[in-house]
């Protein structure tokens, strides 16, 4: 048989079609009619690996640069550490097991704290590994299935972006996620091959079939919203007329979710999902559940706002033309200062981007890019309904940044295709978006760098604002101290007192009534006495990291002080405090005093 018979075989035709006949045709043009997009696809093709070792390089290189060898301020980047520990302490205890979130990640960090113990460098250089190799893998799965113009450029974007960087030397979920992400699409990929094959029967279809239902289910334990990335996986089937395939896919997804729910029951007894602790999303406000529960009207309404929040701020901000948050928001509760016209501007311009990117992979048989670009679509879709507006954290949108780049670009070389002359717009944006990261990328890294090297140094505070400052002092200083009753001591940010005291249990309070009745003290007291609560920390922490501003704290503690004073006023007994503005304190709960104050009859 010659070679040159072997692309009109269905079988490498159904993954590959469009891209293996562009790639075939190449070779026998002459070079003198390439075009640009022809010249730049011949030039990634022939040093793919040379382009791939420039990604994980400035990956690498730039994720030590921009390396924050500090605790988050958020609360779930020690969160995760904690729940590690209790998993490296006793992996099968019913109390170890990780509810607040996905269990993946702590139950990660637990085999690697049981190995190297609660380090947090050592920590944070995996996270570093799982973004190089999300990229690497990344690469690999999408390799001669989508134009290299639109591939590199992605992922070299990716590699300089610093909110990725950033949360590359951090102990979130993200890199990981980007791994997970990477694999699975990388057998996803490979398995729709199969699936897609007009010589393959049913019977041979099942098997990559069922592992397809398999990677919904591992994005389901890696991330919580991910329980969302079996829709996009049977929309597509369904697309390709693949109905039996979508409904094995299906039934394996339900299957190893009960097995799984089966399992925590069996060994950790523990009869919970890990959505247990997301009740908050079906507040109409995460932090005052007195509001009530949500409307559909409120829903779309999030949908709307986030929309303009995520994409209009916070995705700009990820690629490098904003600010992170709105110089027009003085305080947390100001974010509605994001909800604008210009930020709605972008939203439908970026709407229509993607809706035109859909149409155009559909029109031109780009499958594999029609599935990653309803992948992100159908997550971020759901993550706006889901997600409370107060919140606005960028990594909830960041995390999509190459597929979405792949979309984007995929616009640009689909016009480049149908009229030659505007390839050139192609380079010009690739262009702007580099510099714009580059530039967001090296100011952070110069500002960063510096404070890395003090930490290493041996002072873990340099970095920090006053307020935590004095609150890391306080926390060692109760360790040191008292080193058998840190689980006794009532904190706003228990995780993070957990790090910074090596290790040591902190009683956690993350809310607080608004309201005060005759009942309110006692219901209060009643849970502290139930825990063994013997000392209160308020800490006066800012309620806007960045900026300090006169009585604007988190003051969950304090509140939670305030209405049990209110009923017993000598209750509490200074006992410590650090620092004078943005201060520490500690006192401890007479409990002999209010028992004295029952028993009178008062």
């Amino acid at each position: 048989m010659k070679p040159s018979k072997k692309p009109v075989n269905p079988v490498k035709k159904s993954s590959n079609d469009v891209l293996k006949s562009q790639q075939s045709n190449k070779q026998k043009t002459s070079v003198s009619s390439l075009s640009l997009f022809d010249i730049l696809e011949n030039h990634f093709d022939k040093n793919q690996r040379l382009y791939l070792i420039v990604i994980l390089g400035l990956a690498f290189t730039l994720s030590f640069l921009c390396f924050d060898a500090k605790i988050s301020l958020a609360n779930d980047d020690a969160l995760y550490i904690e729940s590690g520990a209790k998993y490296a302490k006793d992996f099968f205890a019913k109390e170890s097991f990780y509810l607040a979130n996905a269990p993946l990640y702590p139950t990660l960090l637990g085999l690697i704290i049981k190995v190297f113990g609660v380090n947090l460098m050592v920590l944070k250089c995996f996270s570093i590994l799982f973004f190089c190799t999300g990229l690497f893998l990344l690469f690999i799965a999408f390799r001669n299935r989508i134009p290299f113009l639109i591939l590199i450029p992605s992922l070299l974007l990716t590699s300089i972006n610093f909110p990725f960087l950033m949360f590359a030397s951090l102990t979130y979920t993200e890199c990981l996620y980007l791994l997970m992400i990477g694999i699975c699409f990388y057998i996803n990929f490979k398995c729709f091959d199969k699936i897609f094959s007009e010589n393959s029967t049913l019977k041979q279809k099942i098997v990559p079939s069922l592992l397809v239902g398999s990677t919904a289910f591992l994005f389901l334990i890696t991330r919580n919203i991910a329980i969302v990335a079996i829709v996009p996986i049977i929309i597509f089937l369904i697309y390709r007329r693949k109905f039996a395939e979508s409904g094995i896919a299906l039934a394996m997804f339900t299957f190893l979710y009960f097995f799984y729910r089966f399992m925590v029951k069996a060994i950790w007894h523990v009869d919970q999902s890990q959505y247990e602790g997301q009740k908050l999303i079906f507040q109409k406000d995460a932090y005052n559940p007195s509001l009530g529960v949500e409307t559909t009207a409120g829903y779309i309404t999030r949908l709307i706002d986030n929309a303009q929040i995520y994409i209009g701020q916070r995705f700009m901000y990820v690629l490098g033309f904003k600010e992170e948050m709105s110089t027009e928001m003085p305080t947390v509760a100001g974010k509605v200062s994001e909800i604008n016209t210009t930020n709605q501007l972008i939203v439908v311009a970026f709407a229509g981007i993607i809706l035109a990117s859909l149409y155009f992979m559909y029109k031109n048989k780009q499958h594999i890019l029609f599935f990653s670009t309803l992948f992100f679509c159908c997550i971020l879709g759901a993550n706006f309904i889901a997600l409370q507006t107060s919140w606005g954290q960028t990594r909830f949108v960041m995390i999509y940044l190459p597929l979405i780049l792949m979309a984007v670009f995929y616009v640009l070389y689909h016009f480049g295709k149908i009229l030659s002359f505007t390839q050139y717009i192609f380079p010009f944006v690739f262009f702007i978006l580099f510099i714009s990261s580059a530039k967001l990328t090296l100011s952070n890294a110069a500002v960063r760098f510096p404070v890395f090297l003090e930490n290493i140094k041996g002072d873990p505070t340099f970095g920090y604002t006053t307020d935590w400052q004095n609150y890391i002092k306080m926390t060692r200083w109760c360790a040191q101290n008292l080193p058998d009753d840190t689980k006794h001591i009532a904190v706003r940010k228990a995780p993070m007192s957990f790090i910074f005291s090596s290790g040591k249990e902190f009683y956690p309070i993350y809310n607080a009534p608004y309201n005060n009745t005759d009942k309110t003290a006692d219901s209060l007291l009643n849970i502290l006495r139930k825990e063994k609560v013997m000392y209160f920390m308020p800490a006066e922490l800012r309620s806007n990291p960045d900026m300090y501003v006169e009585n604007q704290i988190i003051g969950t503690v304090h509140r939670y002080m305030y209405f049990i004073q209110v009923k017993y006023p000598n209750v509490f007994e200074f006992v410590h405090q650090e620092g004078d503005l943005e201060k520490t304190q500690l006192y401890k709960i007479r409990w002999n005093y209010i028992d004295s104050l029952k028993t009178s009859g008062i």
